[in-house]
């Protein structure tokens, strides 16, 4: 006899971002910020630090859907090095290995001054959000050094319009594989991969070998 999945599991849809060839992947650029060298091949999306940070961004529809939880793999090679990691995410220290974030739309707009005064990557963010819509916030899921912040929240002291969770400890270089339930499945227009050396002038690179998101209608 065949076996009925429960409903809840039959609306699901795994979406498998590429990582092997460019696709629709754009990398944006901080001011002022050296960028980071990203290349695809067979291995995967390979991202260069070399004292430098850059987004890496990737429009998941025209609509957004609903995410539900996401699964990554690949290697680190190598960290961000703390002269004492109990500072990371502070102003001067504040790198992550790996931060994966949804740009989740909502009713926020940029006034006139906003629109003269913002950052460049905060204009951009604007850009990418559908006809009519707002933005509410970038929510990024982040891998820490620093044990003591696993599992909790904050609202990123640079800007009310990033909020992080940290999810996961990382100790040491070597293979990774995080799979992460969100508490509320959220709407999301974008991806929003960041890899960070700038603050610590940190050189290494990390590998992503395979990048999942399960969405709900």
């Amino acid at each position: 006899m065949k076996k009925l999945l429960p409903r809840s599991s039959l609306l699901l849809a795994v979406i498998a971002l590429p990582t092997q060839v460019k696709d629709k992947w754009e990398l944006e650029t901080y001011s002022r910020i050296p960028v980071n060298d990203v290349s695809f091949a067979p291995e995967g999306i390979r991202i260069k630090v070399r004292k430098s940070a850059s987004p890496l961004m990737y429009p998941l529809a025209p609509q957004p859907g609903k995410i539900s939880s996401f699964k990554i793999s690949g290697t680190f090679q190598g960290l961000p090095e703390f002269a004492d990691v109990r500072r990371q995410g502070e102003k001067g220290a504040d790198d992550y290995a790996l931060r994966l974030g949804l740009i989740v739309p909502g009713s926020r707009q940029l006034s006139g001054w906003q629109k003269l005064l913002a950052p460049a990557w905060v204009k951009n963010l604007y850009q990418k959000m559908p006809q009519g819509m707002g933005l509410d916030a970038v929510h990024f899921f982040n891998i820490t050094q620093n044990p003591a912040q696993v599992n909790s929240v904050r609202v990123h002291p640079a800007s009310e319009l990033i909020r992080e969770e940290f999810i996961a400890h990382v100790s040491q270089p070597g293979p990774f594989q995080y799979e992460y339930k969100l508490k509320e499945p959220a709407s999301a227009v974008a991806l929003w991969l960041a890899v960070d050396g700038d603050d610590t002038q940190s050189n290494y690179d990390v590998v992503i070998s395979s990048l999942e998101l399960r969405s709900e209608p």
